[in-house]
């Protein structure tokens, strides 16, 4: 009696290690292609429109409803991020409030990591003396995050979605 029930339980396991490794494969394929198609976006051009923004120094401020985007259509790109946090040099009278930048994406990098289900885009700006960095991480789910360093302000980050690049810019 107790060789049978070794034997069941067994064979209970097995079937459960063998069902369990089949259901993740399944998952593993959904995965690729949900990987791929954020890689063609990518590729073809895409838009950001943040949710939040989570300055360095206090709470996060809730951006629904005011113009902000990230636009990247192959290496140039056009950002616009209104900017909650500390100034520590520069500017000064007629300076824009925001984040503001069009031109070329310099030393940009593109990593794909399918492991984590991510994309990373880092690239660099500068927008008249400011010198600024941005770090991408792009979710198959459509979230992003985006984090901004300059050279004359306190660091912040934004959470937002990610979409096919549009014809219509304001």
């Amino acid at each position: 009696m107790k060789k049978i029930l070794l034997k069941l339980t067994l064979l209970g396991g097995l079937i459960f290690i063998f069902a369990c490794s089949g259901s993740r494969n399944a998952v593993n394929e959904q995965d690729v292609k949900e990987f791929s198609k954020l890689k063609e976006l990518v590729s073809n051009g895409f838009e950001i429109e943040n949710q939040w923004a989570l300055p360095l120094r206090g709470g996060r401020v809730n951006l629904i409803g005011n113009t902000n985007f990230i636009r990247f259509e192959r290496d140039s790109v056009d950002i616009f991020l209104p900017y909650f946090g500390v100034r520590q040099s520069g500017g000064g009278y007629g300076e824009a409030g925001g984040i503001e930048y069009k031109g070329p994406a310099k030393d940009m990098e593109i990593m794909e990591n399918l492991d984590n289900q991510n994309i990373r885009i880092q690239f660099e700006g500068k927008a008249g003396t400011e010198n600024l960095q941005f770090h991408l991480k792009l979710y198959p789910n459509g979230n992003v995050e985006t984090l901004v360093n300059s050279s004359q302000r306190d660091a912040i980050s934004y959470r937002g979605d990610v979409k096919p690049l549009t014809e219509e810019k304001e």
